[in-house]
C-alpha cells in the first residue's frame, strides 16, 4: 500500500514538472522584434500564429528608451493610451511571463510609437494544460516566412526544459518497472 502511494505521489509530482517543462519563450515579432512596422496589424498578425499558454513567455527585444512594453487593457490597445496600464517595463528587452489566461494586451507608450507606429498586440493566453493545437485554426496559410525557418523559429524552450523534460522522462520509465 505504501509503495503504491509513493508512486502516485511520483506522479503527480512529474506532471507537474513536465508542465513546467513545455513552458515556451516567444520572440515577439520574430526577427523583426519589438519596432515600428508599416502593418498597423502585423503584432496581432503574429500572434495570431501561436497559441500561448499560462507559463510561456514573451521576450520583446528593443532598446530602451527607445521603445517600451505596457500590459494595457483592450480599450487602451484600440485607442493607443495608456489609461489602465496594468503593468510596465521601462528597460531593454522586456521578458513577460503570461500569468493568467485571457486578454493580454500590450503597446509601445511613446508618443507615436503606438499609433502611427504601430507598436501595439493584443494576444489570448489559455490554461497550461489546455490541449488546443499548437497552431489556432484561424492562423493564416501560406509559404514559409523568415520566421519559420530553422533556427529562427520565433519561440525556444525555457533554458534548463530539455533537461527537465528528460529527467521527468526518465524517472517515469523508472517509475513503471
Amino acid at each position: 500500500m505504501a509503495g503504491s502511494e509513493g508512486k502516485l505521489i511520483t506522479v503527480m509530482l512529474l506532471a507537474g514538472m513536465m508542465q513546467f517543462a513545455s513552458a515556451v519563450t516567444y520572440t515577439v515579432g520574430d526577427a523583426v522584434g519589438w519596432t515600428f512596422v508599416e502593418s498597423a496589424t502585423f503584432y496581432d498578425d503574429w500572434a495570431k500564429t501561436h497559441t500561448f499558454r499560462v507559463g510561456d513567455e514573451l521576450d520583446f527585444q528593443y532598446s530602451f528608451p527607445a521603445h517600451d512594453v505596457f500590459e494595457v487593457s483592450e480599450t487602451d490597445v484600440a485607442s493607443c493610451t495608456n489609461a489602465t496600464t496594468i503593468q510596465k517595463w521601462e528597460f531593454s528587452n522586456a521578458k513577460v511571463t503570461l500569468n493568467s489566461v485571457g486578454y493580454h494586451g500590450y503597446i509601445c507608450s511613446l508618443p507615436s510609437h503606438c499609433s502611427p507606429g504601430n507598436m501595439k498586440m493584443s494576444l489570448q493566453v489559455v490554461a497550461a494544460d489546455d490541449t488546443v493545437s499548437q497552431q489556432p485554426a484561424d492562423a493564416p496559410a501560406g509559404p514559409p516566412t523568415a520566421g519559420d525557418t530553422p533556427g529562427n523559429s520565433g519561440f525556444t524552450l525555457k533554458s534548463g526544459s530539455a533537461l527537465m523534460f528528460g529527467t521527468v522522462a526518465a524517472a517515469f520509465v523508472a517509475l513503471l518497472n
